[in-house]
């Protein structure tokens, strides 16, 4: 379950001239949860040392005499045990390892592609972690990613500290990875929210900034990679229940629905997880219906994924398995409402369409360690998203075939290494292709990173590079050039890191805003084959600080962060005499810079528990494209202090479209008895600028945004109560104070809802 471990045990050596017939051997188990834990480093008072097998297991031998011996474990409290051994002995001990704090001692492993402590990590990474994944009372993974600071999300499409605005058909500039891989969409390279698996899923890890080195085209803006679980020492299996319904909104006039009916959401999930032997199994499964507060908005979805590992006996240190996901889903989609009053829930006149979906992957994979060979990996996915309408007609899909190999070691001398070569093959057909017709596309790409420490590892440098090609069959090819990233974690106290890094970053256009051409009824989409790859970089200064408040710890964080992008590509709305369109361009030269202040911590306040998670983010984004004067560094920094006292006084043309400057996030969480409370709160801050097209095209937008020039509130409240020893009843109230409000444009943000949620554990 850990690579790390895995990989830490080459950097322990036995001393073949102190070993005699004396042994100590055992296992190594999570105290909590009873789970055996891989690569855990046991070593003696002498330097003598080994790490578990994937079993948990070890046999370390050592003189006869008396010995400390440490257990140790990144994410666990140390543990020291005094051995005495006579000659000939052998003493069996298994060791139960403690949780540190869940906060303090975070481990990651989407920033360098191995485990380590958050705070050792060169760029910003933030963590989701379960409980505020199940308190969402969500279908999908969005809720929980959107708690994250400085992550917005609109209309599906995320953005890393403005490093994307909304842009309807634009594929996505941050990589989704589901377990080491990543699951973009072969024709839209989009994320589908509905379709990972938030059932069996434990962290997201949040990375922040350009991580195309190492996750190639589409991590132009960060990475969401989110680890799903794996089986525990016991069987466990969990059922998770909602039902919830729409209030009445603020704006009376709204309501298109009538009398005593309001629409309502339910939906259910399942996880099993148990070893069988040398297997380890999960399974989960998830069934939803929102009939939701937007007119033909609604959707129903049901799913099932599994995952396997088997350890072979046969050959030490191998494993392999199979996971799978499929969903089938059906929903509406909404994209303008009719108006900002009474037709703010209600589609306008031929944007709306009622679709089916089949997602499915399937992902072999192969794992190799040993001490001296190190890691090697082989993992695969295929990855299908078929689409048609609500008759079953105008079928398209797009099938994605990925394949990653790579090595990892850990030399003498706190030397790392990565390297690896990845494949990705697309086929895509669809009727709004030219012709309608097949597109291929082929994408190979090699990558390298070092990472190496110093002075007892309180200084740690990094560098990757990757270069990257993608080919259209017999239509173009392009190539990310060589790109390179660099980094320096410095550990300046005991509970103190200071970091700092460099990432270049690139796009390959997707096929979507390449080809496809449709009607949205008044609006069309047109494609732009002449696209080029977005390109650029980010830079970032950061400062970790832990702390502890009696039972209670925290780390706060610093940052301060820099990008400069090129050709971004947008869909710019355009009105001549052929009509009006949506048409993707390479418009933006931009620059986005700003800060961010963030707070995570758990533990007890007295005899409280205690979890807290916000943290504000601030950020320029200046369009260099249409204000040139912004190329000056003098000119630029003075526009960003601008911003943040008046930022009226600055010309939309100074600024990119769809951004949003401010964000506050906060999400409070305490135990009192039997009682679960929690709070979260949501600051965005006013769309300064859309195209002016919106505003004299799309009905009632002008006045919406006269009468709401101003940031927006929204906040949730919930109660949870634990009813028996394995089962929770949670009360959640979502926009309680029920806020009429729109981010993106052109859609209206939910009303006042209630949830009703049980958890049972068993």
């Amino acid at each position: 379950m850990r690579i790390l471990g895995l990989l830490v045990s080459v950097m322990f050596f036995i001393h073949l001239n102190s070993v005699s017939g004396q042994t100590i051997k055992g296992k190594v188990t999570d105290q909590s949860t009873g789970e055996t834990l891989t690569g855990v480093n046991i070593f003696s008072d002498d330097n003598t040392g080994v790490a578990t097998n994937i079993d948990g297991e070890y046999s370390l031998k050592l003189a006869a005499g008396s010995h400390t011996v440490t257990f140790k474990f990144i994410g666990y409290q140390e543990v020291k045990k005094r051995f005495t051994l006579g000659e000939g002995e052998t003493v069996t001990f298994d060791a139960s390892l403690p949780l540190e704090s869940t906060t303090l001692d975070l481990v990651v492993v989407t920033g360098s592609q191995f485990e380590k402590k958050l705070e050792e990590e060169m760029v910003t990474i933030d963590v989701v972690q379960n409980y505020l994944i199940q308190n969402t009372a969500s279908p999908d993974l969005k809720a929980a990613v959107s708690k994250v600071p400085g992550v917005t999300i609109l209309d599906g499409q995320v953005s890393i500290r403005g490093g994307s605005g909304y842009s309807y058909g634009v594929g996505s500039r941050v990589q989704l990875v589901i377990d080491d891989v990543p699951l973009l969409t072969g024709d839209l390279k989009d994320i589908q929210w509905s379709a990972i698996p938030l059932e069996t899923a434990e962290q997201i890890e949040v990375v922040k900034g350009s991580s195309s080195s190492m996750y190639g085209s589409g991590a132009m803006n960060g990475v969401i990679h989110v680890r799903t679980g794996w089986a525990k020492e016991k069987p466990e299996t969990e059922f998770r229940i909602y039902h919830g319904l729409y209030g009445t909104p603020r704006a009376k006039e709204a309501r298109w629905w009538e009398g005593t009916f309001s629409p309502m959401f339910t939906g259910v999930f399942f996880s099993h997880r148990r070893k069988i032997k040398n297997l380890d199994l999960v399974v989960g499964g998830h069934g939803s219906s929102d009939l939701t507060y937007l007119q033909r908005g609604h959707r129903q979805a049901i799913r099932i994924n599994f995952k396997t590992r088997y350890r072979d006996q046969k050959i030490q240190g191998l494993s392999y398995g199979i996971n799978g996901n499929v969903q089938f889903q059906q929903s509406g989609r909404f994209i303008l409402w009719k108006d900002d009053l009474g037709g703010a829930y209600v589609p306008l006149d031929g944007t709306s369409s009622q679709d089916k979906y089949l997602f499915a992957n399937i992902d072999p994979y192969a794992h190799y360690s040993s001490d001296v060979a190190g890691l090697h990996s082989l993992r695969m996915r295929y990855f299908r998203v078929e689409r048609r309408n609500d008759k079953w007609e105008d079928p398209s899909a797009s099938n994605v075939l990925f394949l990653d190999y790579r090595f990892q070691k850990e030399f003498k001398y706190n030397f790392h290494l990565i390297a690896g070569i990845q494949y990705q093959y697309v086929w895509s057909a669809s009727s709004l292709y030219p012709d309608a017709g097949t597109i291929y596309t082929h994408n190979p790409a090699v990558f390298a990173q070092v990472e190496k420490s110093f002075f007892d590892k309180r200084l740690t440098v990094l560098f990757g590079i990757r270069d990257e090609w993608n080919e259209i069959v017999s239509v173009s090819k392009e190539t990310s050039n060589p790109i390179f990233r660099g980094g320096v974690n410095v550990k300046v106290a005991k509970k103190t890191h200071l970091r700092t890094s460099f990432g270049q970053s690139f796009r390959f256009p997707s096929i979507g805003e390449k080809y496809l051409q449709a009607s949205l009824g008044v609006i069309d989409i047109r494609p732009s084959q002449d696209l080029q790859a977005e390109r650029g970089w980010s830079a970032e200064l950061g400062l970790k600080q832990g702390f502890r408040v009696s039972g209670w710890h925290g780390n706060f964080d610093v940052a301060l962060f820099w990008s400069e992008y090129r050709d971004m590509i947008e869909y710019a709305l355009r009105v001549d005499t052929s009509g009006i369109y949506f048409k993707p361009l390479n418009v933006s030269k931009a620059r986005v810079a700003g800060f961010e202040l963030g707070l995570q911590g758990d533990g007890k306040i007295g005899p409280i528990p205690l979890r807290v998670y916000l943290g504000y983010t601030f950020n320029y984004p200046a369009d260099l494209e249409s204000d040139t004067t912004q190329e000056n560094f003098g000119i630029y920094m003075q526009n960003l202090f601008t911003s943040i006292s008046n930022p009226d006084s600055l010309s939309d043309l100074s600024i990119l479209k769809y951004r949003i400057a401010n964000v506050f996030k906060a999400d409070i969480e305490l135990d009192l008895w039997k009682f679960t409370l929690g709070y979260t709160v949501e600051y965005t801050s006013y769309m300064d600028r859309i195209d002016a097209s919106f505003e004299s095209l799309l009905p009632g937008f002008s006045d919406y945004r006269q009468l709401h020039n101003g940031g927006v509130w929204r906040m949730d409240a919930r109660l949870g109560v634990k009813i028996g020893k394995n089962s929770t009843v949670a009360f959640i109230a979502k926009n309680f104070l029920n806020e009429f409000y729109s981010v993106r444009p052109g859609v209206m943000e939910p009303p006042r809802n209630f949830t009703i949620q049980y958890n049972l554990k068993i």
